[in-house]
């Protein structure tokens, strides 16, 4: 999904846990979304507000002739899909590692790097590819599909012979730079909370800082790599930053923003 789709879905339900299945997402109009998608023409915005509704990830509702919309319970999960936190943090980490090898595939080898990357997996040397996610029956059908059996090969295995699971998964996917991230947002998010707290005047007044916090929160989404919560840093902070965002987005309706 393209960014401006999966950061309209993200603008509707970021009120809300939307970990957590919940009902009554309410609606919102285009100047809601124009400010949390100011980075996009309102063209483009409008435009992708249109194809979301065609689709049936968003609803529509037509008021005093203003347009209003609210994600539906396909769209919700269109973008946890699409999230890779989510996906590899609904359910609890089976242990196993999935490795595919892939040989000379030519002109498709692209096409499999892609779909590699899109269901979590990390090269590890040219060829090799490997994930702690719980995408085998996803991996299989894809290959099963482009008949490629012959050059690629997917093994399932429990156990590292030499090495640790843990040091794995920090070292592919830069787990101490993302969780430092996760950290600066936390803190900076508690100062704009803090200065919200005293004087809602000044958070209207920091419209910008909102706006900033709020960008940040999807991106750290968007690069978080979805890894089990077993193989995360003891400090890793992406539930506080969710609890901390909504703190904000809760004093951002206070401030009409």
């Amino acid at each position: 999904m393209r960014i401006l789709k999966k950061k309209l879905l993200f603008s509707l339900v970021s009120e809300q846990n939307f970990l957590i299945k919940a009902e009554g997402y309410g609606y919102k109009d285009y100047g809601y979304l124009y400010f949390r998608l100011s980075e996009f023409e309102k063209g483009s915005v409008r435009d992708a507000a249109s194809r979301l509704v065609k689709a049936g990830l968003v609803d529509r509702i037509v008021r005093s002739d203003e347009s209003r919309f609210r994600i539906t319970a396909m769209g919700r999960e269109k973008l946890l899909e699409d999230l890779m936190i989510y996906r590899g943090q609904r359910r609890v980490w089976d242990r196993r590692w999935r490795i595919v090898i892939v040989g000379k595939l030519g002109k498709d080898l692209r096409t499999v790097q892609r779909k590699l990357a899109n269901l979590g997996y990390k090269r590890v040397a040219r060829g090799v590819y490997i994930t702690p996610l719980s995408v085998s029956e996803e991996t299989k059908s894809f290959f099963l599909s482009k008949t490629w059996t012959v050059e690629v090969q997917m093994i399932e295995s429990r156990k590292l012979i030499v090495g640790d699971d843990w040091q794995l998964a920090r070292r592919l996917w830069k787990l101490d730079k993302q969780g430092e991230k996760y950290a600066d947002f936390v803190r900076e998010s508690e100062l704009l909370l803090k200065m919200g707290r005293r004087n809602i005047m000044l958070l209207r007044q920091a419209k910008k800082g909102f706006k900033q916090m709020f960008d940040r929160y999807f991106w750290l989404l968007q690069e978080d790599a979805g890894m089990p919560k077993k193989l995360l840093p003891a400090d890793w902070q992406a539930d506080k930053a969710r609890e901390v965002f909504l703190r904000l987005v809760e004093l951002g309706k206070t401030a009409n923003l």
